[in-house]
């Protein structure tokens, strides 16, 4: 594998200066925030402290040990941009008003090499645990030796780039990298994400076992109480270390803030229209247009927006083909399945407007395959010409159109001749091959929403001959049907960070094709993909980062081994109006929980539940 080396630049152009300490990380060079600023422009630095936020959680959690392999973690734990880090914190942590934007958290000082082949890292001073012991590089390098021996294969070969960890005092240290799939700016952000775990507090409790005793953290909360399956409860620190910091004055504002554990969405539900939860996200277009018209909302007790979120692109929402089945290698099978699945339909039905339906698998247009290919594009293309469809040189890649009438009879058509020429006619009604054995494809799913989703689709499917069973699986099936790739359709989500990370190469790398409880799903193996996550990491630019991510996109397009169902965008959120926050949102992520804030006035005017 051909790999590039990238010079971006962090605070100043590493190409032609010694590295040195900068107070964050940029992919462009550039921070709107100066050294020792005082606070983020979208929050209230005045805000006041007090009150407690409930929320509800799926995840019926049992395990207080950190990024390990087996158990269910405990919501609030830093490990992604996505994450709230309530207990523990990071090196860094992103600025919601700034894409490819890190400030220092425990790290007070960033240095990184030219080549990206190692970071170096100063830690705060001031920055401590809970009990007042000091947070040490030995911590950082306790963290990173625990994911690579005793995490799960996904967050082990996310960081499988950390070759060590070197300790040179108790403020500073240094990652070494290995040239794995590229060395970039998301990689040095990406080991930012992790929350540093207390080195002294594990050693005298054992890291490798599941366990229900709340642990020492270091964030702007801890543990109050908890009873499993039913509740979490965290309180503010009053003396948080970090509580000055620019990156957190007007944040962490809720006195308490409680995760109550719901095993179903309507119950979530109810338990909201009751007031005993908060805020939720709802993501069924049926409950956001009919289901909180109730007397509270006519009273202006409950308010429905549409939150903020760009730090991730792609899909929220996809049904994925799997390639590695013989009978889906071909091409011209896997776009007949494709025509088959009528997008108008699904976003009248469906959808219903609440959801965008995505035409790429990046969403903005800068970086999507919108149009033909450009002069760029054609550039990083033109040496796998061989290897990929003629059409995608000249042509625009575009979803089947259809008036959404659930009978596409255009598309069926289109289909029907493409198996055809894949070597499938039906007979009696049954799509077979030349042998006269039936074509089946299964799907693998794992709830009612889920198969409700799939129905129309489904029955396309049979129209066109096509033998078809729906498996609805509990989640021990599922993992281990998933190990076996023993699906030839499943749901998947592909978020992408932007700009991009490691993600990339996880779902779309021929080398994570066959790997078992891999994220490439589809198990694509194609040189001209890899190629172009390669160029995409290792992008200098923005013009570079457009024309590959172009690039990639168009190879996935037309490779058609997913169908796009819903793009990620900001969550349609509904909360009991007694917060006050910011006067306006930050514009790639809305900083909710973390800047807003409990209004007494606001509160007192709403009865408490029954």
């Amino acid at each position: 594998m051909r790999l590039l080396t990238a010079t971006l630049a962090f605070g100043a152009t590493l190409a032609v200066a010694a590295p040195t300490y900068k107070h964050g990380v940029s992919f462009f060079g550039e921070f709107k925030y100066p050294p020792d600023f005082e606070h983020f422009d979208y929050v209230n630095p005045e805000a006041p402290k007090g009150g407690t936020l409930v929320l509800a959680t799926g995840a019926n959690w049992n395990s207080f040990t950190p990024y390990l392999h087996k158990g269910i973690s405990i919501p609030g734990v830093q490990h992604s941009m996505g994450s709230q880090p309530f207990l523990y914190d990071g090196l860094f942590v992103p600025a919601d008003d700034e894409i490819g934007t890190f400030y220092g958290n425990l790290a007070e000082g960033v240095m990184v090499a030219d080549d990206f082949s190692w970071v170096r890292i100063r830690l705060r001073g001031e920055a401590h645990w809970h009990d007042g012991v000091p947070i040490t590089a030995s911590d950082v390098k306790f963290t990173f030796d625990h994911i690579r021996e005793n995490s799960g294969f996904n967050l082990q070969s996310a960081f499988g780039m950390v070759d060590s960890v070197e300790v040179h005092n108790e403020r500073e240290l240094t990652f070494h990298l290995l040239d794995i799939n590229g060395l970039n700016a998301a990689v040095v952000t990406s080991i930012g994400k992790i929350a540093i775990l207390p080195e002294h507090y594990w050693r005298e409790h054992d890291p490798t076992k599941t366990t229900l005793t709340p642990p020492l953290g270091s964030g702007p909360y801890r543990v109050k109480e908890f009873k499993q399956s039913r509740y979490l409860l965290y309180e503010r620190v009053p003396d948080y270390w970090g509580r000055n910091l620019g990156i957190n004055r007007g944040r962490h504002n809720f006195d308490y803030i409680r995760y109550d554990y719901y095993r179903d969405g309507t119950v979530v539900r109810e338990a909201f229209r009751k007031g005993l939860v908060d805020y939720r996200r709802e993501t069924d277009p049926r409950y956001w247009f009919n289901g909180y018209d109730i007397p509270a909302r006519h009273k202006g007790w409950i308010v429905m927006r549409r939150h903020n979120f760009q730090y991730y692109v792609g899909l929220m929402r996809g049904i994925v083909i799997n390639e590695r089945r013989e009978k889906l290698q071909d091409p011209r099978v896997r776009e007949a399945l494709t025509l088959a699945f009528d997008y108008a339909w699904y976003g009248r039905n469906i959808a219903q407007g609440f959801h965008s339906l995505p035409r790429s698998y990046f969403g903005p247009p800068e970086f999507s395959a919108f149009g033909r290919p450009n002069a760029a594009e054609l550039a990083l293309l033109e040496p796998y010409r061989d290897a990929l469809p003629q059409r995608l040189f000249t042509e625009a890649f575009e979803m089947g159109r259809s008036e959404g009438m659930g009978r596409d009879r255009a598309g069926l058509l289109q289909a029907r001749e493409l198996l055809r020429q894949a070597g499938w006619t039906v007979r009696d009604g049954i799509l077979v091959n030349g042998a006269g054995e039936p074509f089946t494809l299964s799907f693998l799913i794992r709830s009612a929403g889920d198969r409700r989703q799939i129905l129309q689709y489904v029955d396309q499917l049979r129209r066109l001959g096509f033998q078809t069973i729906v498996r609805m699986v509990d989640s021990a099936q599922f993992i281990n049907i998933m190990k076996d790739f023993d699906y030839d359709f499943c749901f998947a989500t592909l978020g992408v960070a932007q700009p991009p990370g490691v993600e990339v190469v996880s779902y779309w790398h021929s080398s994570n094709a066959m790997l078992p409880q891999t994220r490439n799903l589809s198990g694509i193996q194609s040189s001209a993909a890899d190629e172009m996550i390669l160029r995409v990491l290792n992008a200098r630019s923005r013009d570079e980062l457009s024309a590959a991510q172009r690039a990639l996109d168009r190879v996935l397009l037309w490779n058609f081994d997913m169908i796009p169902l819903m793009q990620v965008e900001g969550p349609h959120v509904v909360y009991w109006d007694k917060f006050g926050r910011p006067p306006y949102d930050a514009e790639f992520r809305t900083s909710f929980p973390a800047s807003w804030w409990y209004d007494e006035e606001k509160a007192g005017r709403i009865p408490a539940p029954d």
